[in-house]
C-alpha cells in the first residue's frame, strides 16, 4: 500500500509545558501502525521555551498533573508577550466582558484574515516558517486546536504550510473545532485557509484520510468541508499507545505525560458543560493503552495525567492496582461518599498523588440549577480524608453564573479557599475561572429556559455574549458576526 506522510501541528500559545499533547501522539501513532509517516511538531514549547531562561529552576508544585506547571510564569508570557503581540495585527473586535478578544477572538470572519494575512508577514510568520522549512514535506497538514487562542496562529501556520507545499492538504482538528462544528459546516469562510476539518477523536479517521491521500482517493465521509451543512463525528480507535516526540523539551516544572481510561463523561449533566459533546459518549478503554505510558514515565522518572473527563472511584481503584506505585499520577473525579480516608489511602499506595474535583459551587441554589447537587458536608468530609492521606487536591471553582449574587459568590469562593488553608496536612489549590457560555453546552442551547439572551455571536469564538432577559422566553435577535 502507498504510504503518506503528515505532520501534525500544535499553534501557540498553550500555557502548557509539562508534557505532549495527547492527541496529536494518539494520531502519531495510528498512522504510523498504518504504515504511513508522521510526526508532531508542537510550537507551543518550542515558542515558550524560545522565551525562558535556559537555566530557569522552578520550585515543586503542591499538586501534580495538568496544574503541575509554572502558572504565573506561562500567564505573565502570555500577558506581556503574547498578547502584545496579536495585539498589533488583531484590531477590529468586540469586547465580552472581562475576556481578552485577542484569544477568545471576538471578531468577524474579515478581522481574522486580515490579521491572519499581516501575521503571515510578521516576525512569528517568519518564525513559524523557518519551523515548517524545517520539517520534511508533508502530503497532510495537521493542526490541532484546543482553543481560540490558538486560532490565529493555527491559520497563519496553515496559510504558510500552503505557500511552501501547494498541494499539501491541510486538516483541522481538536476540541475547539469540535465546538464549532454547527457553524464550519454552515459557512464555507472557515475553508479560507483549511482544506477539511474532523469532529472529535478522528485516529480511524486520521488512518482513512491518509490511506485516501496516498492512493489519490476521495477524502472519508467524516472529513467534513466548511459550509458543506453535514455534520459527521470521526470515528476513533482507542487501542493505540501514544507516540511521544521531543520530550526534551518539556518537563516545567516535571516531565508529565498524558493518557487516557476512558472518553467521554460518565455524569454528563452539567448545564454549563460541553464535554459530553467535545468528547462523545461514555466509554472505558482496555488497559493496554495505558501501560505504556506508565512504563515510559517510570523509566523517565516522570508523573502521569489521566485526561479523562471524569474517572469515576471503581475505575481510580483499578488504576490503582495497575499502577501499584510505580509513578505519580493525577486524574479528574467527582466528589462522592466513596471517597473517604481508606479508600484515598489505596489510590496514594497505587502513586495517585492528586485528584481534580469539579466543585462548580456550594450553593445549594446554583447546584441545583446547573444539575451539580454536592454538599457542604461531602465537600468538607473529602477534604479530611485526602489530608489523612496525602493525596493532594484541585478544586474546580466558578463564579458569575446567570442569576448569581455576585458578592455572595465572592463569600462562598473565600469559605472554599479557607477550609482547604485550615486544614494543615492538606496539599490543595482552588481552581477558580469566571462563568462564560459555551455555545455547544446545554444552557446555550436552551437559553429561554435560564431566562438567558444571546447578544452576540463570533464565528472562531467558542463562547457567546450574554445577558439577563427581562422576560424568560422572549428572546431578542441574535446579532451573528459573519
Amino acid at each position: 500500500m502507498p504510504a503518506a506522510r503528515a505532520l501534525l501541528v500544535v499553534p501557540p500559545l498553550l500555557k502548557y509545558s509539562a508534557g505532549p499533547l495527547l492527541g496529536p501522539a494518539l494520531l502519531v501513532a495510528a498512522a504510523r501502525a498504518a504504515g504511513h509517516e508522521a510526526d508532531a511538531l508542537d510550537l507551543s514549547i518550542r515558542w515558550i521555551r524560545e522565551r525562558l531562561p535556559p537555566d530557569l529552576e522552578l520550585p515543586a508544585s503542591t499538586v501534580v498533573g495538568d496544574h503541575d506547571k509554572p502558572g504565573a510564569l506561562l500567564s505573565a508570557l502570555q500577558r506581556e508577550t503574547f498578547v502584545p503581540m496579536l495585539q498589533v495585527y488583531l484590531t477590529d473586535f468586540d469586547r465580552l466582558g472581562d475576556a481578552d478578544p485577542h484569544l477568545s477572538l471576538t471578531c468577524s470572519h474579515d478581522a481574522v484574515d486580515a490579521a491572519v494575512e499581516r501575521l503571515v508577514a510578521s516576525p512569528v510568520g517568519h518564525w513559524i516558517r523557518s519551523q515548517l522549512e524545517s520539517s520534511t514535506r508533508p502530503d497532510v497538514f495537521g493542526v490541532s486546536v484546543l482553543f481560540s487562542g490558538q486560532v490565529l496562529l493555527g491559520l497563519v501556520a496553515s496559510a504558510i504550510a500552503r505557500e511552501l507545499w501547494p498541494s499539501v492538504q491541510i486538516v483541522w482538528g481538536g476540541a475547539h473545532v469540535t465546538a464549532l462544528q454547527d457553524r464550519i459546516v454552515q459557512d464555507a469562510r472557515f475553508g479560507r485557509f483549511v482544506d477539511t476539518f474532523v469532529i472529535g477523536y478522528a485516529e480511524r479517521t486520521f488512518v482513512e484520510l491518509l490511506d485516501a491521500v496516498a492512493r489519490d482517493l476521495p477524502l472519508p465521509q467524516e472529513c467534513l468541508r466548511a459550509g458543506g451543512r453535514m455534520v459527521r463525528r470521526a470515528v476513533d480507535d482507542p487501542t493505540h499507545a501514544p507516540v511521544f516526540q521531543d520530550l526534551s523539551l518539556y518537563g516545567l516544572p516535571r516531565l508529565t505525560l498524558p493518557t487516557q481510561a476512558s472518553r467521554g463523561c460518565s455524569y454528563g449533566k452539567c448545564e454549563f458543560c460541553t464535554y459530553p459533546t467535545i468528547e462523545g459518549v461514555y466509554r472505558t478503554l482496555q488497559d493496554a493503552v495505558v501501560e505504556p505510558v506508565v512504563r515510559t514515565a517510570a523509566e523517565r522518572g516522570a508523573n502521569v495525567a489521566f485526561k479523562d473527563s471524569l474517572l469515576v472511584p471503581k475505575r481510580l481503584a483499578a488504576l490503582s492496582e495497575q499502577i501499584a506505585g510505580r509513578v505519580r499520577w493525577s486524574g479528574c473525579t467527582k466528589l462522592h461518599a466513596s471517597l473517604d480516608a481508606t479508600a484515598l489511602r489505596r489510590l496514594s499506595l497505587g502513586g495517585c498523588d492528586t485528584l481534580e474535583v469539579g466543585l462548580e459551587t456550594i450553593d445549594p441554589e446554583q447546584q441545583r440549577r446547573i444539575d451539580k447537587k454536592q454538599s457542604k458536608g461531602l465537600f468538607l468530609r473529602v477534604l479530611d480524608a485526602a489530608g489523612e492521606a496525602g493525596v493532594g487536591l484541585v478544586v474546580n471553582y466558578i463564579t458569575g453564573f446567570p442569576e448569581q449574587n455576585a458578592v455572595a459568590a465572592a463569600e462562598e469562593l473565600a469559605w472554599v479557599r479557607e477550609e482547604l488553608s485550615r486544614r494543615t496536612g492538606l496539599r490543595a489549590v482552588v481552581e477558580h475561572n469566571d462563568f462564560q457560555l459555551e455555545r455547544l453546552s446545554p444552557m446555550a442551547r436552551s437559553p429561554d429556559a435560564w431566562g438567558i439572551a444571546i447578544t452576540g455571536e463570533w464565528p472562531w469564538a467558542s463562547v457567546l455574549g450574554w445577558r439577563m432577559a427581562t422576560a424568560p422566553r422572549a428572546l431578542p435577535g441574535l446579532r451573528v458576526v459573519a
